[in-house]
C-alpha cells in the first residue's frame, strides 16, 4: 500500500513536461551524463554498450533512418574523483516531402567524451560528498551531405490555361561530403540540497571547425561556429537499500542563435563561403524512473523531450516560426538479483514533429505535424 501512495504521488508530480540526465544519474548505467559533475554521484564501476534505431515517416511514405551505436566505462578514479569515458557513431538520414525538404539531413557523427568529477564538502542522506565540480571535453567528427540545387532550363509543369508559363523547372542536386571537427568544452556543479533534493547548473561551449567541398564545379567553404549553452535542473532520487528506489529529474537546455556570415567570393581560388546559422532552442527534459521492493532486480523508465528550435521554415505550406520534436521513451531494466553483475534494458521510443507559428489570420496558432517516428534502446551493463 506504501509503494501504491509513492506511486501515484510520483506520477502526479512528473505530470508536467521531457530525456537526459543533467542533475543526478540515470538507474541505467548506460546514460550519460550530459552535465559532467553529475558523473560524481555514482558509487560503482560499469561497462557498458547501448543500439538504437528508429525510423520517421512522413505523410508522403518519405522514410528516415537514425541509428547511434555507443560504449562507456564510469568509475571512481582516485578517493574523491570520478570520472564518465563515453564513446559513439550516429548516423543520420532524414528525408521529407516536396513541401519540406529544408528539413533533410544526410550525416555521420562520430563522438568521444570525458567526463571529471570532483567531490567536496560534508555530505547529507548518505552520499559520500555534498556537491560535485565537474569538466568535460569531447572531440567529434561531423561527416555530412551537402547539395547544390541547379535547374536545368527546361520545364517540368506548364501552366494548364497559359500553356506557355512554366510553373516549376526543373532542377538536379549535385552532393558531395563536408568533414568537420567538433569539439567541447563543459563545467558545471551538482548540489545534494537537502536529503533526496538535488539541484545543477553547468555551461558548456561548442566549436566546429570550416569544412569544404568541391560541388557544381566550384569550390564551397562551410564555415565553422561556435557558441554557448547552458544546462540547469532539479532532481529527486532515492536509491536505499530495501525501500523502493525512483529517481525523478526536470532540466532544461538552452542554446542560442549563433551566426559567423560568409565573406565575399574569392575568385582567385573559386571558392565561396557558406554562413553557418547555429538555431536558437530550447529542450526540456522529464524523466522519471522507478524499482519496486518486491521486484529490485527491475527498473520502470518514462522519459520525455521536447527540443523547440526557434528558425524561419519556408515550406509549401507557409512560412513557420518554430518546430517543435517531441519525444516519448518507456522501458525497462532488468539486472541481475546479486551484487554486481549483468543489467539489460531495453525502451521503446515514439515522437512526433510539429511545425508552429502564430502568424496567420483567425489562428492564435498554427501547427501542422510533420512526420513520426518510432524506435527502440538495446543496452547491456556489466557492473564490476
Amino acid at each position: 500500500m506504501k509503494f501504491l501512495k509513492l506511486l501515484f504521488f510520483l506520477l502526479i508530480f512528473y505530470n508536467s513536461q521531457v530525456f537526459g540526465q543533467i542533475v543526478t544519474p540515470s538507474l541505467d548505467a548506460s546514460v550519460l551524463s550530459l552535465m559532467p559533475a553529475t558523473a560524481g554521484w555514482r558509487d560503482k564501476t560499469n561497462f557498458n554498450g547501448s543500439l538504437e534505431t528508429y525510423t520517421e515517416t512522413d505523410f508522403d511514405a518519405n522514410v528516415s533512418n537514425i541509428n547511434n551505436v555507443s560504449y562507456m566505462i564510469s568509475s571512481r578514479l582516485v578517493n574523491n574523483i570520478y570520472q564518465e569515458s563515453f564513446s559513439s557513431t550516429r548516423n543520420v538520414d532524414k528525408n521529407y516531402s516536396n513541401l519540406f525538404n529544408n528539413l533533410d539531413e544526410k550525416s555521420k557523427i562520430e563522438e568521444t567524451k570525458f567526463n571529471v568529477a570532483i567531490g567536496l564538502g560534508q555530505p547529507v542522506g548518505g552520499n559520500p560528498h555534498r556537491y560535485f565540480i565537474g569538466i568535460s571535453f569531447s572531440s567529434g567528427r561531423i561527416d555530412e551531405e551537402k547539395s547544390i540545387l541547379q535547374f536545368t532550363g527546361k520545364c517540368k509543369e506548364y501552366h494548364a490555361v497559359y500553356t506557355n508559363y512554366c510553373i516549376e523547372w526543373e532542377s538536379v542536386a549535385d552532393t558531395n561530403t563536408v568533414n568537420t571537427k567538433k569539439t567541447t568544452l563543459g563545467i558545471g556543479i551538482t548540489y545534494n540540497l537537502w536529503q533526496l533534493l538535488y539541484a545543477s547548473y553547468g555551461v558548456q561551449q561548442t566549436s566546429i571547425t570550416d569544412g569544404e567541398a568541391y560541388i557544381s564545379n566550384r569550390n564551397y567553404r562551410y564555415l565553422g561556429n561556435k557558441w554557448m549553452d547552458r544546462y540547469y535542473g532539479f532532481s529527486i532520487k532515492s536509491t536505499k537499500p530495501g525501500v523502493p528506489k525512483f529517481r525523478l529529474e526536470w532540466s532544461y537546455i538552452l542554446s542560442p542563435l549563433a551566426i559567423n556570415e560568409a565573406g565575399d567570393y574569392d575568385s582567385s581560388s573559386n571558392t565561396k563561403e557558406v554562413t553557418d546559422e547555429h538555431d536558437r532552442s530550447e529542450i526540456q527534459i522529464r524523466n522519471m524512473e522507478f524499482s519496486p521492493t518486491m521486484l529490485n532486480n527491475w527498473v520502470f523508465f518514462l522519459h520525455l523531450r521536447v527540443n523547440k528550435t526557434f528558425k524561419y521554415y519556408s515550406t509549401g505550406e507557409g512560412i513557420f516560426e518554430n518546430k517543435t520534436d517531441e519525444q516519448v521513451s518507456s522501458g525497462i531494466l532488468w539486472s541481475y538479483s546479486g551484487q554486481k553483475g549483468l543489467s539489460i534494458g531495453l525502451r521503446y521510443i515514439d515522437s512526433k514533429t510539429f511545425l508552429n507559428t502564430t502568424k496567420i489570420s483567425n489562428y492564435l496558432q498554427k501547427k501542422i505535424q510533420v512526420s513520426t517516428g518510432k524506435g527502440y534502446r538495446l543496452s547491456v551493463d556489466f557492473e564490476f
